[in-house]
């Protein structure tokens, strides 16, 4: 009889205990899962502001670069701002982890177009010099890279490209902006085919020959766009000074003038615009270490000095641009851009 009336009696303390028990263990499953969800915010917060600075970042290399905003980071809604020192800030407005900042920074100057920024919305980036240009919209680039003619009408280089002697100027193009790797106060004075070779003759512009050079080519027949074939420059090769030459009008003249582009601008041009591949859309970037070279290129319209930049990245690219402006007097169109795969300038 004793025994049942302790029984008895502890087994509200058991009830209580269990209850307590269940309390607490409810009170630790909802603090961990509280915290996760504050966790979660961090890491999608943190994450975001380190993929606006990456994407920033990859704008330096050339084309625009886009990035996609999630419409929350953790379910909490978010705001993006841009401070000095380049700071990209993404600050939770709402919800969970309301009020916190977290940042992340890109060694450039950042200059702000358009700070329509929305959850859901794009960014967009693009190089404009030592700068970066952030934008809620697309970037517009200059519709003309190169610098415009100093002279108003083309030097004589020009209509020897255009009309005399397409492969001796591609070959005269490629030996001189060679040489002025090395040389300066230099120009072409005379050339010679040597079969399939063009020899070019560099002198200095005060007066005296310096080296000829041996600017070997071969002939591709692969079509770029509309370019059915061309000569492309090989190896260029320093030999002695030509006893025999045709004469060269001034190349130096062409350039100074604006009317002959380096290989560099010719690249930098390519590089600050973004590129779609017509068949399927896809965003195509123009990488800094591409490979160019000067060509003729043929079309059904006539041969044109060209500098062919190739490179391979998920495809194998090969671009034809025009090394020289075209004048505005012209009745016949030049040649300005073409490519394989085709591609299409989105600005």
């Amino acid at each position: 009889m004793g025994f049942g009336e302790k029984g008895a009696s502890t087994f509200p303390l058991i009830v209580l205990f269990g209850v307590i028990l269940a309390f607490l263990m409810a009170f630790l499953f909802i603090a961990l899962y509280n915290q996760q969800l504050d966790t979660r915010v961090d890491e999608q917060a943190n994450a975001l502001a380190n993929d606006i600075a990456q994407t920033a970042f990859s704008s330096l290399s050339g084309g625009q670069a886009v990035l996609d905003l999630p419409r929350d980071v953790g379910g909490s809604p978010y705001a993006i701002d841009v401070q000095e020192n380049s700071i990209f800030v993404v600050e939770i407005t709402g919800g969970r982890r309301v009020g916190n900042n977290y940042s992340a920074s890109v060694n450039a100057t950042v200059v702000v177009e358009n700070q329509d920024f929305s959850p859901g919305g794009r960014l967009y980036f693009m190089r404009s010099g030592d700068m970066i240009i952030m934008s809620a919209a697309p970037i517009t680039a200059p519709a003309e890279e190169f610098e415009q003619p100093v002279a108003s009408t083309p030097p004589d280089f020009y209509y020897f490209a255009k009309e005399n002697d397409t492969k001796a100027a591609t070959a005269i193009i490629a030996a001189y902006f060679s040489a002025l790797e090395n040389y300066t106060g230099i120009d072409v004075t005379g050339y010679a085919h040597d079969g399939d070779d063009v020899l070019v003759q560099i002198s200095y512009k005060s007066g005296g020959n310096l080296f000829g050079i041996r600017v070997s080519g071969y002939e591709n027949g692969e079509n770029v766009g509309k370019v059915g074939d061309a000569w492309i420059e090989n190896t260029l090769t320093i030999t002695d000074n030509l006893t025999s030459a045709l004469t060269s009008p001034s190349v130096e003249n062409a350039s100074s003038g604006g009317w002959l582009y380096s290989p560099s601008q010719a690249l930098e041009q390519l590089r600050g615009r973004t590129w779609r591949r017509v068949i399927d859309n896809m965003m195509v970037t123009v990488p800094s270490d591409a490979t160019i070279r000067a060509a003729a290129a043929t079309t059904n319209v006539s041969t044109y000095p060209t500098w062919r930049v190739e490179w391979q990245s998920d495809n194998y690219y090969v671009i034809h641009i025009r090394p020289m402006p075209w004048w505005e007097e012209e009745n016949t169109a030049g040649f300005v851009f073409q490519s394989d795969p085709e591609l299409y300038p989105v600005v």
